[in-house]
């Protein structure tokens, strides 16, 4: 088993080039073993390596193990696998491969691989695969790599993948999920220049930039360049022609000894059903007869995207037979992966990718990903299921990436998923079956991720989601992103989705039904709190106990393109919001049931708007002072800003339910002719008729749910637009509400009659009424309206079609009282230009809670604190007029602004006084205050200066009038020179510490003594 060589061999070097056949043991005095040839360890065979062992493996070798190996270190004396000596070029050693049996195994213990292409190969589904407190470092290609039809079970613990070039963990058994690849050739013969195309169906969808082909031969692609390519793109419906043209997205084709690369200026997402068609000239076929494989790989980011198994083959030589590539028969699988308290860094690929027809068992868990280029977790497979609890990841691509054709199952707990461009994606692009997303996250931390928090994209898939407890936060643009074809159930609870850049929850989907929302706070996001947008059917939609606050867009909406039904929002705080509080609309006018209840509305730019759904209740709502100020509200067409409520009809048709009226449908419409179109197109009592003006009207079946579309008649106008259903109890109820502080408390816009075209016309009820008895509108004497309550105080009510019923009115809150908080402003009414100063609003109030936000306005620019009531500014040398506004907990604002200028002073000055003002500044008198704080000219400092100045006035005038005479003066010159400086000084000392002003009267004094002193010494030398 064992040869050396006395004179060639380095000394204490052990070669080893024969198989292992029977149990071995290498130990550390024995080492370092040195494998000059790949070498097995043959079935029944155990080859152990003992602790400190070294293992040295050339340039190519592989070690193979059909028997089994256990490899044994300890953490101060661990086994290492390697390369040869040194020789200053990297020589990496091929991989150990595993193909053991049911009985074998693959043990590594406190050891570290190294400097190989891969470190592990597996190439048998039987047995299994352990590593334990062990290192993987430094790989061209993969830590592990796991082939063949089915992966063994592999377990990782406590152990490190670093320094990887491909992926860390890549379970890609065979062709993957790769569904068919084939290779076209226009000539066969020997030596000649022919023309191929090759088609890839990818069985899972897949994204792309780079499309690379390996060839056997430099020789065969040596001519090939970018005139070359004939035609690229995707055959959507599978019928061999191109129907999207990547032409235009080409940027460069180039040739590297026997690969090919095609590079797209942008990726380019091939979906489950595509099929991805690629032509091109001048392959030049080998010298000889045969069947030549050619490597398919795309690549995102220039990081492999499929499985390295994928070969699509082509025939050279007119007498080989005839060859069609057939993709194995059998599914391909990947099962039992766990990894555990392990890490990851460096790595230039995914973490672990996986990819087969059904990958199941990947267990993730206390891990950390540290430095992975790729995905932390790619998984593409038609049907996969993932389990991940309590790693850290930060990934070039998603953290968690799902990309399955049918059905998935993603459990994932006490995660951290950060600096990612998707914190969680889960795709599925299958368009003919329909499948299963099932998505279950609970603790996890999905922050600070370029793009989304969670991700969930499908084409045909019904989607059950259950987010528990979730922070998502501070994403680029949305928390949750939900685009599905139907999401059958849900809960959303105790999530914070926090501070992401557009909308806080995204749900588009054509149906969402069963879903439940609550407990969450969905605050602080550049769009939407929550909006949920379907094309079909929103139904047995609940929100309740949610706190949606501080978002730039709307709290919480509900937008049908055809059906709301059944849904509740109930006892949820919707404040401060730049768009509506609740909206729920669909263009349909039909009797959906909508109740909303016992919510706070407050502080938005909207209170409450619906359009459509006339079967609803608005009951025991704080609908009050949606009136924000400091956000531009998202346009709402036909809604002015500051509206409490706004009830209106769909706007471009409605829904008729023949099961639920007693006259047949066809009796509502007055004209004859539509009349026997209707009874053609036989509606039978449990169809509902859907007509609309911006589409083709239909039928569907009432069974609930149903979104099978049956045209009624190309003919039938599709013009008929009705305002509202026709039974009494299809009613818009608001009752017991607190409605006030808005600019329009309510506005009704819903018509009494339908027609359309001048050729039909739907009779409903002769007036359709809004019953909004007994809420408070603010004021004990109710309501404004011009015509019904002209004398009331409170919010107006409009009405542009229809009709309402308010009164009688409740003449105080039903709830609590909500006013709006006071501005208080205190600023220096003068500053030294460059000196730093004070403004605060402090001294602001509100009657209940506290003051949250304080919005500065200095000279048109706007600063908002929230953590403190003050703002420090250095003071230009021009006047500054300063506006305050603020904010209580509920966001509710002012409204009014106290002001106050500030007027610049010279350097050499000081502040002087400071003032309080609210709303308004008051008038500039500042003699007034100077004199009241004891430093004016009034002031004991002022009067004492005075005396002085005056006394030397007096005693210098009639000083100079004796002089004239020759008579003798009372008071000597000098005398009367300190007296006047006495008088001077104290103005200026007094001006310093006080009122200005005093400086100012110093100045001139002291000008006005040295002109009379000049004067007076003129007249005297002259007399």
């Amino acid at each position: 088993m064992l040869s050396a060589s006395a004179m060639a061999a380095p000394s204490g070097v052990t070669f080893v080039e024969s198989p292992i056949q029977s149990d071995t043991t290498w130990t550390e005095d024995g080492g370092p073993y040195r494998l000059i040839r790949s070498v097995a360890v043959e079935p029944g065979a155990t080859l152990t390596i003992r602790p400190g062992t070294e293992v040295q493996l050339a340039e190519g070798v592989s070690l193979t193990v059909r028997g089994s190996l256990r490899a044994t270190g300890t953490e101060t004396r661990p086994v290492l696998i390697t390369q040869s000596a040194a020789s200053g070029r990297d020589l990496r050693w091929e991989t150990i491969r595993y193909n053991g049996s049911e009985s074998s195994t693959l043990s590594l213990r406190n050891t570290t691989l190294r400097g190989g292409r891969s470190g592990i190969t597996t190439t048998s589904g039987e047995g299994a695969v352990t590593i334990t407190d062990s290192r993987l470092q430094n790989f061209s290609v993969a830590g592990l790599s796991a082939n063949g039809t089915t992966t063994p079970p592999v377990t990782i613990t406590r152990s490190t993948l670093t320094e990887i070039g491909g992926h860390a963990i890549r379970a890609s058994p065979s062709i993957g999920a790769v569904e068919e690849v084939e290779l076209d050739s226009t000539d066969r013969r020997r030596n000649r220049t022919a023309r191929h195309t090759l088609r890839l169906a990818p069985g899972v969808g897949v994204s792309m930039e780079t499309i690379r082909l390996r060839y056997p031969a430099e020789r065969s692609v040596a001519d090939i360049e970018t005139g070359s390519l004939r035609r690229i793109g995707l055959d959507t419906d599978n019928d061999g022609d191109i129907d999207q043209s990547l032409d235009d997205a080409v940027s460069d084709v180039s040739v590297s000894g026997r690969h090919v690369e095609i590079s797209l200026s942008h990726s380019t997402y091939v979906s489950s059903r595509d099929r991805l068609i690629v032509e091109f000239d001048g392959v030049v076929n080998p010298r000889t007869r045969g069947v030549y494989p050619v490597g398919v790989s795309l690549l995102e980011r220039r990081i492999p995207q499929l499985s390295d198994g994928v070969h699509a083959m082509y025939v050279v030589g007119a007498e080989t037979t005839p060859y069609a590539y057939a993709p194995p028969t059998d599914l391909t699988r990947v099962r039992g992966i766990t990894v555990s308290d392990s890490e990851f860094e460096e790595i230039d690929g995914a973490g672990l990718f996986a990819d087969a027809d059904i990958a199941t068992g990947i267990r993730v868990s206390d891990s950390r990903f540290i430095d992975v280029r790729g995905d932390g977790v790619a998984i593409r497979a038609a049907q996969s299921e993932g389990s991940f609890r309590g790693n850290s990841l930060h990934a070039g691509d998603a953290g968690i990436h799902v990309e399955t054709r049918t059905q998935t199952t993603l459990v994932a707990n006490e995660n951290r998923i950060s600096e990612s461009e998707t914190g969680i994606r889960v795709r599925q692009s299958e368009r003919r079956d329909r499948g299963v997303t099932r998505v279950t996250l609970r603790g996890n931390e999905l922050v600070d991720n370029d793009r989304n928090g969670l991700e969930i994209q499908s084409e045909t898939s019904e989607g059950e989601l259950w987010l528990t407890d979730n922070v998502i936060s501070e994403n680029g643009e949305h928390g949750v992103a939900l685009s599905n074809w139907a999401i059958r159930n849900g809960r959303v609870t105790g999530n914070r989705v926090l501070n992401n850049g557009e909308d806080g929850v995204a749900v588009n989907s054509h149906v969402v039904r069963n879903v439940t929302l609550s407990r969450n706070r969905i605050a602080e996001n550049g769009g939407d709190g929550l909006d949920v947008f379907v094309r079909a059917l929103a139904r047995d939609f609940v929100a309740t106990n949610n706190t949606i606050v501080d978002n730039r867009g709307h709290a919480l909406t509900v937008r049908s393109d055809l059906l709301v039904h059944r849904v509740t929002v109930a006892g949820n705080r919707l404040a401060n919001n730049g768009g509506a509080g609740v909206l729920v609309s669909s263009p349909l006018t039909h009797s959906g049931q909508l109740t909303v209840s016992d919510n706070v509305i407050a502080a938005n730019g909207y209170g409450l708007v619906s359009r459509g759904t006339l079967n609803a209740t608005v009951r025991n709502n704080d609908i009050v002072f949606n009136t924000n100020t400091h956000v531009r509200p998202p346009a709402l067409d036909g809604v002015a800003p500051g509206t409490g409520l706004y009830v209106a009809e769909g706007s471009r048709g409605a829904i008729l339910d023949q099961s639920d009226v007693d006259a047949p449908f066809e009796e509502l419409v007055a004209n004859p002719q539509l009349r026997q179109q209707i009874e053609i197109a036989t509606l039978w009592d449990d169809t509902v008729a859907v007509l609309r003006t911006d589409g083709v009207s239909h039928t569907r079946s009432t069974a609930e749910g149903a979104v099978d579309i049956r045209r009624v008649d190309d003919s039938l106008p599709t013009g008929i637009e009705l305002s509202y259903g026709e039974a009494d109890a299809d009613r818009y109820r608001i009752a017991n509400n607190d409605v006030y502080g808005h600019d329009t408390g309510m506005e009704i816009n819903i018509s009494r009659l339908v027609t359309a075209n001048a050729t039909a016309r739907i009779v409903t009820d002769s007036i359709r009424t809004v019953d909004a008895e007994s809420n408070y509108w603010g004021a004990a004497s109710g309501p404004y309206h011009s015509s019904i309550l002209p004398e009331g105080d409170g919010d107006e009510i409009t009405i542009t079609n229809g009709w309402v019923d308010f009164i009688p009115v409740a003449d105080a809150p039903i709830g609590q009282r909500y006013r709006r908080p006071t501005p208080r402003l205190s600023t220096p009414s003068t500053a030294a230009a460059g000196s730093q100063i004070q403004l605060s609003g402090a001294e602001s109030a509100v009657e209940t809670g506290s003051v949250l936000a304080y919005h500065f306005v200095v000279n048109g620019t706007s600063h908002t604190t929230r953590e403190r009531a003050g703002l420090s500014l250095r003071m230009p040398n021009e006047t500054l007029t300063v506006a305050l506004s603020v904010e209580d907990g509920l966001g509710i604002d002012s409204n009014e602004s106290a002001t106050a200028r500030i007027r610049p002073v010279p350097a050499t000055a000081t502040e002087s006084e400071r003032s309080t003002e609210v709303l308004e500044a008051p008038a500039d008198r500042e003699g007034e205050r100077g004199a009241a704080s004891g430093t004016g000219l009034l002031s004991a400092w002022g009067l004492l200066g005075g005396g002085c100045f005056l006394s030397a006035l007096f005693f210098g005038g009639y000083g100079m009038v004796r002089t004239v005479r020759s008579q003798p003066v009372p008071l000597r010159g000098l005398f009367v020179q300190l007296l006047a400086g006495a008088g001077i000084l104290v103005w200026l000392v007094a001006g310093v510490v006080g009122s200005t002003r005093l400086v100012f009267v110093a100045g001139v004094a002291g000008a006005l003594w040295v002109g009379l002193t000049a004067i007076a010494y003129l007249v005297a030398t002259r007399a």
